[in-house]
């Protein structure tokens, strides 16, 4: 008979040899599901750090969908996606009840440039006009009318705003005259003009509203908060690289995006500067979106900002680096 011991020794050590190499079977990635509303730059934070390994480094495994935002903010609550890039959509919900918070901001300022048809050659010439927006009380519309509003007209009465996609598709759309303007993502917006497509409008130029940032509901904060950090700190991380690697993030904006070289240089320059370093926006921002989703949905409550935000984390993570 072989002794036990005999045998219990040398397997230890075959075990610690292989461990000591590098061949222990590394623990599974937590798998996460992101939905974003759309492909644009608002999410490429995220982009970022998926493609660099952020999320892996972290012992994530990130697989982002695309829905559109009110699907978002559903599948959000019933758990089918772990996190929500809809900053919009998710803080409107949050100021209905709904029980989510945004922990992060990516875009502290909008990333869209309104565009029209060659032949309006002012905005005022907008009355009466079609404007595509990406879903009914998501972002875009929200910008859409704010645009509106800052020239003079009256978003409900002197525009007819329809549903016609995401960026790519509106800006289809345009060329084929189904509509005559839109609030389209920067980095389309700049092969839009190359097409001889008129710029209206940046909307960074006139206002604070919070682009994009990351939603989650309060039980994930409660169960899973750990998990949360290292989604932050990941995708404060893509951010980092895109203001510390011009070159590269680039190569990364023609690949994903889809668009030209020349493209990509010019929404980089014109939008980078609205991409939060530290997750955090500004309270004036924050007001104005809340007011914007109070004016919508026709509520007259005060909405303190603890009800649609939570930057305990972000503070947390602040405090971890130091």
């Amino acid at each position: 008979m072989i002794s036990t011991k005999a045998v219990t020794i040398p397997v230890l050590a075959f075990w610690f040899v292989l461990g000591a190499q590098g061949f222990m079977p590394a623990a599974a990635a937590e798998r996460v599901m992101m939905a974003t509303p759309s492909r644009g730059l608002f999410e490429f934070p995220v982009v970022v750090a998926m493609r660099k390994g952020y999320f892996k480094d972290e012992g994530l495994e990130v697989r982002k969908i695309q829905m559109q935002p009110q699907i978002g903010v559903k599948a959000l609550v019933t758990g089918d996606v772990d996190y929500l890039l809809a900053w919009g959509s998710a803080l409107r919900a949050a100021v209905t009840g709904v029980p989510i918070k945004v922990v992060a901001a990516m875009a502290a300022r909008p990333l869209h440039i309104l565009i029209a048809r060659p032949e309006i050659r002012s905005p005022q010439e907008l009355r009466g006009k079609t404007v595509g927006v990406d879903s009914f009380a998501g972002t875009v519309d929200y910008l859409s009318r704010v645009a509106a509003r800052h020239f003079g007209l009256n978003p409900d009465k002197d525009l007819k705003i329809i549903v016609s996609g995401e960026s790519p598709m509106r800006l289809a759309a345009i060329r084929a005259g189904s509509i005559d303007a839109t609030a389209i993502d920067v980095a389309f917006a700049a092969k839009a003009e190359e097409e001889g497509l008129k710029r209206l409008l940046n909307l960074a130029e006139i206002t604070d509203l919070p682009l994009s940032g990351i939603g989650v509901t309060d039980r994930k904060l409660q169960t899973e908060r750990e998990q949360v950090k290292k989604v932050i700190r990941a995708t404060l991380r893509g951010t980092r690289f895109m203001k510390q690697n011009r070159a590269e993030t680039l190569q990364l904006m023609t690949d994903y995006l889809g668009i030209k070289p020349s493209q990509a240089a010019g929404a980089y320059d014109a939008s980078i500067g609205s991409f939060a370093d530290d997750g955090f926006v500004s309270d004036k921002g924050l007001l104005l979106d809340i007011q914007l989703a109070k004016e919508r949905i026709k509520m007259t409550k005060e909405i303190p900002l603890s009800q649609v935000v939570d930057w305990s984390l972000l503070k947390e993570i602040g405090e971890g680096s130091r």
